[in-house]
């Protein structure tokens, strides 16, 4: 009698299953993780636009260097405002027409309504709303 080596067609079939099967589990396990990493990235960025409006405000004493000589945002604002939607969410910034005021804006992912996401501005305040019309987080 001749030894044969090598998986049969129904032993491959049963991997394949059992792999496909572990792979589909773990991808669903993995979905708020990826959502908690988002999150931390539009919060990661939103503090970055802080950084950066209050550094090339200091020598102004005004935050109208955000914007360049057509009245957009200058690139680094964009950039970091463009990751965030690139993360899936729409970013909001607003600066006062005076160049005294900002607040920037991001809703989160899988956020609960007290918590629907994470405005910072100018003074300093944080926020889980949308900023108000006067460039500032409301107070929650």
């Amino acid at each position: 009698m001749k030894n044969k080596k090598g998986f049969t067609l129904i032993e491959m079939l049963v991997v394949v299953g059992i792999v496909g099967l572990l792979s589909s589990v773990i991808l669903v396990a993995l979905g708020p993780a990826r959502n908690k990493g988002k999150n931390a990235r539009i919060i990661s960025d939103l503090k970055q636009i802080g950084d950066y409006a209050e550094a090339t405000s200091k020598s102004l004493g005004n935050y109208n260097s955000l914007r360049d000589a057509g009245g957009n945002y200058v690139e680094n604002i964009n950039l970091l405002l463009k990751d965030i939607e690139n993360q899936g969410q729409t970013p909001i910034f607003n600066l006062d027409t005076a160049g005294l005021r900002w607040a920037a804006y991001s809703p989160l992912f899988d956020a609960s309504q007290e918590a629907p996401g994470r405005c910072i501005d100018s003074t300093g305040a944080s926020s889980v709303k949308s900023p108000e019309a006067d460039s500032k987080c409301p107070v929650s």
